[in-house]
């Protein structure tokens, strides 16, 4: 079954959790979501149980490690749930899981599938940025759809939600529903019952056009169009290992960017050769040298199975130099911001960033002109750092904007400072830190919303949060991924969440444009503010 949506995947994620779970009924949710799937809590009064997944040292999204699936751990993760483990039905409604990650990260599906559904009945995989796996066989078996030769009775349902809108060629806030029944079949009828709630009587035709047209494209030639953008970015990643010997930048203590991407690569006859100088049709054509390999240094992500993972060619993530393999910060460093401030001067958009990385997707109609661009720019920044270019000449509305500030200041002045300040607060391993403590639950999303329906909020300063409820999400931005629930415990006034919420409130006051997005949180004349529950 598939359903077309017209305001965007953040409805059919709640669409689809409407369709699954009761009042008190439990999920298994990836800690890593969308903050569309804490409003589908918020809205059918879910209780939330998290799979807790990993990040690098660059603070790039990781998966879920395969024995947080399996079912010796979720049943132990029940039982610890302060929420769950009072529920009056045990039984878990479903499980929800990031797939791709945001960095671009590719589950084993089949596998994932298996070990979930020891479990559950039901997966939904929310697939917002991944819409094209099915289009090239670059991603078989790594997404929601696969092909799966197993008696339905045999197998869960598999439910995937899809931006069509982001990757592929549809209107914004294109989206859709594919349902894949197994041996707990949803009924067309009573899906139905949950899409229409959240439908509108006066859809917008003009993206449901759009959908049809970008089905057909796929349809007639999403083999052919994937390998385009899989292929440009192969080139600009190689490119972008080549730079330093074939352009003469890198010298002896000389630095660049350089791409998220395996050091090495196995080729066909066994030999392994540096990713620059591998074959780019074997890259092309050969998901093994994407996997993520346990022990490898260049993905970070300690707690890898073999085959467990994929990094997805198109998405391109560039880092810039601050960070050691062994997760400390570097001596010197530029953090992503100062790039991408310059980027944007030039018209160039990124995805989301880090402290030092900034991802780039390679989705259809990137062309070798459109990425030539990027790296036209990149080379740039670095001769303009190099000279150390005063800041009236690289980012003059910045000046302009705050002279008192960043008047007289260079390039290389701005990226010193920057990156002292998060060397010296360790604000990128606080940041990993808070992602991976679970905070206390104190109620659901959906108790601690009806505070606010009845006002029964305050606004409390970021200093004074200390175990405290919050009432509405804390949510960095991009891409949306909730550090703190609804309901949930602030915790301690040196714990790694509020330390980090206080790191980067004292980032912004130090360097003012270039705030930090964060939604829940309301920054007033530079104090950071969050609703909790009154007391």
């Amino acid at each position: 079954m598939t359903f077309f949506v017209t305001n965007g995947t953040s409805t059919s994620n709640r669409v689809v959790q409407g369709a699954l779970v009761a009042p008190d009924e439990i999920v298994f949710v990836d800690r890593n979501c969308h903050k569309s799937l804490e409003q589908a809590f918020t809205l059918d009064h879910g209780i939330p149980v998290y799979m807790v997944p990993t990040r690098n040292r660059y603070g790039i999204l990781g998966p879920i490690p395969q024995h947080e699936m399996e079912p010796e751990t979720l049943a132990k993760k029940l039982a610890d749930h302060p929420l769950a483990s009072k529920a009056k039905n045990k039984t878990p409604a479903a499980a929800v899981v990031t797939n791709s990650t945001y960095d671009g990260v590719c589950y084993d599906a089949v596998h994932s599938e298996e070990l979930l559904g020891q479990t559950v009945n039901t997966i939904h995989y929310d697939e917002a940025w991944y819409g094209y796996a099915k289009f090239n066989p670059m991603y078989a078996g790594r997404f929601g759809m696969h092909e799966d030769t197993r008696p339905a009775g045999d197998r869960p349902t598999v439910i995937t939600t899809q931006s069509t809108h982001k990757l592929l060629a549809a209107l914004s806030q294109a989206s859709m529903i594919h349902i894949k029944n197994g041996k707990h079949p949803l009924d067309h009828a009573l899906f139905n019952e949950a899409f229409m709630m959240h439908a509108s009587t006066s859809p917008q035709y003009g993206i449901i056009a759009s959908l049809d047209v970008s089905s057909k494209m796929m349809d007639m030639g999403g083999n052919a169009l994937m390998q385009e953008s899989i292929d440009e970015a192969i080139r600009f990643r190689q490119m972008m290992a080549r730079a330093c010997g074939e352009l003469d930048i890198c010298k002896l203590g000389d630095w660049w960017f350089h791409a998220w991407q395996p050091d090495t690569v196995i080729m066909p006859d066994g030999k392994k050769v540096p990713f620059a100088d591998a074959d780019p049709e074997v890259l092309a054509h050969n998901p093994g040298c994407w996997v993520l390999r346990p022990g490898d240094v260049w993905h970070g992500f300690p707690d890898m199975s073999e085959n467990w993972a994929m990094l997805d060619p198109i998405k391109v993530t560039v880092l810039t130099p601050g960070m050691n393999d062994d997760g400390t910060h570097a001596e010197f460093g530029i953090p992503a911001a100062v790039v991408l401030a310059y980027l944007d001067t030039k018209g160039i958009i990124n995805e989301k960033s880090g402290d030092y990385n900034i991802l780039f997707l390679f989705s259809m109609g990137v062309t070798k002109g459109k990425w030539g661009t990027l790296m036209s720019a990149l080379f740039d920044f670095k001769t303009l750092f190099d000279k150390n270019t005063p800041l009236e000449e690289v980012l003059p509305d910045l000046v302009k904007a705050y002279p008192n500030r960043y008047g007289g200041m260079t390039l290389q002045t701005l990226a010193k400072e920057m990156h002292q300040y998060i060397k010296s607060t360790r604000q990128t391993q606080l940041a990993n830190e808070a992602c991976a403590v679970m905070p206390v639950p104190v109620m659901k999303p959906a108790d601690a919303y009806r505070y606010i329906v009845k006002g029964q909020v305050e606004h409390v300063p970021v200093d004074k949060m200390a175990n405290r409820i919050v009432a509405t999400g804390v949510v960095p931005y991009p891409p949306g991924i909730p550090m703190l629930m609804p309901g949930e415990n602030a915790g301690k006034a040196d714990g790694p969440i509020l330390m980090y919420l206080k790191t980067l409130q004292e980032f912004d006051r130090r360097f003012p444009g270039f705030a930090h997005d964060t939604h829940g949180v309301e920054a007033i004349d530079g104090t950071y503010y969050v609703y909790c529950i009154k007391e």
